[in-house]
């Protein structure tokens, strides 16, 4: 690889350890949000985890299950990225072949989620790029 195009695959490398770092502060915010909704939720008399004795509406049990569900999914998403995450970036830092794949699948997960839908795009672009391929390649 000539120095021109290992200059430009360190700063796509830069790139990515950037938007590894915006991806734990969200989902930071989100391990907190799920912790703040669910206290809130143990406070509410009608919240998901009172005692449901038969005297509920199919919509109101409806509700609940959502509400609780939407919690769950929140909660364990975002405590697999805080795990998930730092792993990946110490992998992509040191340029790890196993971290380009394990970086791309976390990439790709994020895509459905609507407000990382471009870090994960720009993650996809910034590993497949041939030149990227290369740097990790050259570590294997």
């Amino acid at each position: 690889m000539d120095p021109a195009q290992r200059q430009a695959a360190d700063r796509q490398i830069v790139a990515l350890l950037v938007l590894l770092g915006l991806a734990f502060v969200l989902h930071l915010a989100g391990a907190g949000s799920t912790l703040l909704n669910l206290t809130r939720e143990a406070m509410d008399p009608n919240g998901i985890f009172t005692v449901m004795d038969g005297a509920l509406s199919d919509a109101e049990l409806g509700e609940r299950l959502g509400r609780a569900t939407g919690f769950a999914l929140c909660g364990v998403y975002s405590l697999v990225g805080l795990v998930w995450i730092p792993t990946n970036a110490w992998g992509i830092y040191g340029r790890r072949p196993w971290a380009r794949v394990s970086t791309m699948v976390y990439f790709a997960s994020t895509i459905p989620t609507c407000c990382c839908t471009p870090i994960g795009a720009y993650g996809l672009y910034a590993l497949l790029r041939a030149d990227v391929k290369q740097l990790f390649a050259e570590r294997a």
